[in-house]
């Protein structure tokens, strides 16, 4: 029987090894943390166990989709109504349907209209005529420099920091282009949601990953992949070396080059030019809603956030009786100095625009929080990423490679890592197949 290992427990590292087993290899699946997830995974949370970044789900997310009917969990998938607004200079307004769009006060009339026809024009375009141009310039050529400034450049400084000038118009393009397809109508845009979380799928494959006879390795402490003779023979892992006929990394591509350092040329400098950027994240659980809405953008200088999503406004999570969870992300660069600030600070501040947003909202309405931080969380899609992507296959033969930088110009999602884990897997199946099995 031929033996593969996959590097990282996270949705395209789960995907993958489940493949892999479903096809008769031997596999042995090693995750650092000591749960499977990665990103995706839950914690507790006052006894529910929680994820601890929000996800949904939007038509088209297929792999996510055919993975729930697979395991036989299609019907823990909902869709819902959802509902966002943006909050500008001490004033929440609704920001969904052509009348809201039309009511938009901090722009106007002129620009509410030109913003409207802006979304439907970029929506038609091709990913291969924005690839290589700017985001900035090209949205305020589209929306104007007014939409420009109320609508995204907190955005694009909030996500993206010191890279926003560089970043692709694909990237934006790709955002409304999959938000779209969850549009049922001018008026209404459906997103959905995974009953008792995105663990359910997660765990439901590495429950069946398991029960076809793979082997995972929790806490693993991978420290290198071995390399013999041009080809990867198996991975170094706690003083251990786990034999194998082809090796999948999901890590991170810094990672990678950490657990490979035998490999170099041009596919390796490539990996050391590709940016990423930390995500820093606010979780509380409240006593009550601050807005009915699921998504709430911001663009007011009181307020050090750029967005906040009311993840119960879309999943009610009936299991934490009527409590509200609500998520306020912040993307940093690795080495900003925001990561040092202390839990408490961070909840001091993040409640005090809360206020803003609600002016009855109490910091009594806190019934749990944490501050989550990983460094890096999600590459950078600049304008060379068609050129600079890494391909999956290494300049080794049988060793594969997954990054989410790989999915661009479309952000990471559960669906999209999925697809890569699949792509993966293929790829070791047929350099599986090319060898005699020992």
């Amino acid at each position: 029987m031929s033996r593969a290992v996959v590097i990282g427990g996270g949705p395209a590292g789960i995907k993958a090894a489940h493949a892999l087993v479903k096809a008769g290899v031997e596999v042995t699946l090693l995750e650092g943390s000591p749960v499977l997830g990665g990103l995706a995974s839950s914690f507790d949370v006052q006894g529910v166990r929680i994820e601890r970044y929000y996800h949904f789900v939007c038509k088209g997310d297929d792999h996510l989709v055919d993975t729930l009917a697979e395991l036989g969990l299609q019907d823990r998938l909902r869709w819902r109504d959802s509902r966002m607004a943006y909050f500008v200079d001490g004033r929440l307004y609704p920001f969904l349907t052509p009348a809201e769009l039309l009511r938009f006060a901090p722009l106007s009339p002129t620009d509410r209209v030109r913003a409207g026809v802006a979304v439907k024009l970029a929506q038609r375009m091709r990913e291969e005529d924005l690839a290589e141009e700017r985001a900035i310039p090209w949205l305020k050529r589209m929306f104007g420099e007014s939409a420009y400034h109320v609508i995204w450049e907190p955005l694009m400084r909030f996500k993206f920091a010191e890279h926003a000038p560089d970043i692709s118009a694909a990237w934006i393009w790709a955002r409304m282009v999959r938000l779209s397809r969850s549009r049922t109508s001018p008026w209404r845009e459906e997103l959905g949601y995974v009953e008792g979380g995105s663990k359910v799928v997660l765990e439901g494959l590495g429950r069946d990953f398991e029960a076809r006879g793979g082997r995972v390795v929790l806490g693993a402490d991978v420290q290198r992949i071995v390399l013999d003779g041009g080809r990867a023979t198996g991975v170094r892992v706690g003083g251990e070396t786990i034999p194998a006929e082809a090796v999948i990394s999901t890590a991170t591509t810094s990672r990678f080059r950490q657990m490979a350092p035998d490999l170099d040329g041009p596919y390796v400098e490539g990996l050391k030019r590709i940016p990423t950027i930390g995500i820093f994240c606010l979780f509380l659980r409240l006593a009550r809603p601050v807005t009915p809405f699921f998504w709430v953008n911001t663009n007011d200088p009181r307020v050090p956030f750029a967005g906040m999503i009311e993840y119960t406004n879309l999943n009610p999570l009936p299991e934490l009786g009527g409590d509200t969870i609500l998520y306020v992300p912040q993307y940093l660069s690795a080495d900003d100095p925001r990561y040092a600030q202390s839990d408490e600070e961070v909840l001091r501040r993040y409640t005090d625009a809360l206020a803003l947003i609600h002016p009855g909202f109490d910091r009594s309405w806190v019934k749990f929080s944490a501050v989550f931080r990983d460094r890096f969380a999600q590459p950078i899609c600049l304008t060379d990423y068609r050129a600079s992507t890494p391909s999956v296959q290494t300049p080794v033969p049988n060793l594969f490679l997954t990054d989410s930088c790989q999915l661009h110009p479309h952000d990471r999602t559960i669906s999209g890592s999925f697809g890569l884990g699949l792509q993966a897997a293929g790829r070791a199946l047929a350099a599986l197949a090319a060898v005699p099995a020992s």
